[in-house]
């Protein structure tokens, strides 16, 4: 039995790891009450009706999928991070990875566990800002988990962390870099900070996202004062009232000729909406606009942002 004082349960999205775990990874994400969230009358339906989405859109998802290697990367890339954050935060910690939709989920967290002990767990989600439709949903089925499992080990909750300084750092060190191989002078390149949407009834129940997104922008925005920018949204889907404006609406307005770089904001790891969906659809947008469009990569397993999940563990447990 392999004993550590602190357990840290890095918890992601997911993502499918081939092309045949597509279908179930979409059924996870659209059967979850948090990211659609019906009526009640219609809950006993949520899982009719994510069967019903993904047969139709199954064969388009695999396509984007196939078009990107066959997979997503966020699974491994998360591995990654949890391997770094472990080495940094040394032997008294244990450093796990969940996701929300697909696999390792809890089945493979209860695996992983099985033969270890722990006197504190923390949840660390990878989701800097707050949304109902991402840490709402990893807490409830971690604490879940747990409650059952290890129900005498004090949990904390790591809620979010849209302006710490080391994930703000993190993002600039990004920006700065594609920023030095583009052609155009720096302060000429308009920057488009894009965020995964969500309906704008979910903000007006209460979810913080949309402040706390801001919040990550102006942040960032202190270092880069002669650049304009722009806040955008994209990966809308259904027929609500999303938030706007739409990245792709935003790059169909600009200018021929201008050079613009798109930064994943509400992104950790690169996956299908930033190697995809901003780097070949609204590539293609640009082009045929001829705009110049370049992708800032996701942080990934910048030694910045894995020393702003070492600060924020380290800084809970105090």
């Amino acid at each position: 039995m392999q004993k550590y004082k602190n357990l840290i349960v890095l918890a992601n999205l997911g993502g499918p790891r081939s092309i045949d775990e597509v279908k179930g990874f979409l059924l996870d994400l659209l059967g979850d009450p948090n990211v659609i969230q019906l009526p009640f009358f219609l809950k006993p339906f949520q899982q009719n009706l994510a069967n019903f989405i993904v047969k139709s859109r199954l064969p388009k998802s695999q396509k984007l999928y196939t078009e990107i290697g066959g997979k997503s990367p966020l699974v491994a890339i998360t591995q990654v991070q949890a391997n770094s954050l472990q080495t940094k935060l040394g032997n008294s910690f244990k450093v796990c990875i969940f996701m929300n939709c697909g696999k390792p989920g809890l089945d493979e967290l209860k695996t992983e566990l099985e033969n270890i002990q722990f006197e504190k767990i923390i949840i660390l989600p990878l989701f800097p800002q707050y949304s109902t439709t991402t840490t709402k949903t990893s807490f409830e089925k971690l604490n879940t988990f747990f409650a059952s499992h290890n129900p005498n080990i004090p949990i904390i909750q790591i809620k979010s962390y849209p302006a710490h300084p080391k994930f703000i750092q993190a993002w600039v060190e990004r920006i700065k870099a594609r920023l030095h191989s583009m052609s155009e002078p720096k302060h000429e390149v308009k920057l488009l900070f894009s965020a995964h949407g969500i309906p704008v009834d979910y903000i007006k129940k209460g979810d913080i996202y949309l402040d706390e997104i801001k919040l990550s922008v102006s942040k960032i925005m202190e270092f880069f004062p002669n650049n304009t920018y722009t806040l955008c949204f994209q990966s809308k889907f259904g027929p609500n009232k999303w938030l706007e404006p739409a990245t792709d609406k935003v790059i169909e307005h600009l200018e021929p000729g201008v050079q613009a770089l798109v930064i994943p904001i509400s992104f950790v790891s690169d996956h299908v909406e930033t190697l995809h969906e901003i780097g070949i659809e609204f590539k293609e947008i640009a082009e045929s606009r001829g705009v110049e469009l370049c992708r800032v990569p996701g942080l990934n397993n910048s030694d910045l942002l894995i020393e702003c999940l070492a600060d924020l563990a380290l800084e809970a447990l105090k």
